[in-house]
């Protein structure tokens, strides 16, 4: 199934279950917490050069409008989501003719998901739930490598520059009622955004990594907090 009939169908879903919907059926949520984007090495370059990406934990904040959808199956619920994360990113680099340096920049991400959850009911005030979503993601880098004494690297600059595609994301967490409509959550996702392609030309891993370039994973693991409101 391509990208395009995935959000699609995912839109279609939400769009018809909103039509039918009462007041009381939907909800508001924010939701905030820790980022982790996930670290990788990369080699280029006739030198065989070795980078290494290593990120430190960022920050994730968030906000959806969803609906409940019993009529159609008890616990569950669609809602359109956007959110955004950031991460510093630092890392090393060296070459096979004893060139190092370090890598210094950060990564940030907008998105707008498309998802839907399965609340488990237990019985209780407690309720699991898993579920995930798609949607569309736009990454920004800003970054340069540098060498061993802290200048620029020759052949290589500060880049800035964005990608934007398809994303998805999986997750699974716990809402806990503390009053009639209204919970308190934790969850974890794991989010996939677009590849990041490195330009070419003197830009971050361009000409002088041999002028191949990169492209990274772009990867995040989230622990968020949620706070979730039905509307009536």
């Amino acid at each position: 199934m391509n990208k395009r009939l995935l959000l699609a169908s995912a839109a279609t879903v939400i769009l018809a279950s909103a039509g039918q919907a009462n007041a009381g059926d939907f909800y508001v949520s924010v939701l905030g917490g820790a980022n982790w984007w996930q670290d990788q090495s990369q080699v280029s370059g006739p030198n065989t050069t070795v980078i290494n990406f290593d990120a430190d934990t960022g920050f994730f904040i968030g906000g959806a409008i969803g609906l409940h959808l019993d009529r159609w199956l008890h616990g569950l619920r669609a809602e359109v989501e956007a959110s955004y994360r950031r991460n510093d990113i630092n890392g090393n680099w060296h070459t096979s003719d004893t060139e190092t340096g370090t890598v210094d920049g950060h990564i940030s991400t907008f998105s707008v998901m498309a998802n839907v959850w399965y609340d488990i009911d237990l019985g209780s005030k407690v309720r699991p739930y898993i579920g995930g979503g798609v949607g569309w993601a736009r990454s920004h880098f800003d970054g340069a490598i540098l060498t061993s004494s802290g200048a620029t690297r020759s052949g290589e600059g500060t880049t800035a520059f964005d990608q934007a595609g398809f994303a998805y994301q999986l997750g699974v967490g716990f809402n806990y009622e503390v009053m009639p409509g209204v919970d308190l959550g934790v969850g974890y996702r794991y989010t996939v955004d677009p590849r990041l392609h490195f330009k070419e030309g003197g830009e971050f891993g361009g000409e002088g990594f041999g002028g191949e370039g990169y492209t990274l994973d772009n990867r995040s693991h989230t622990v968020a907090l949620t706070l979730t409101v039905d509307i009536d």
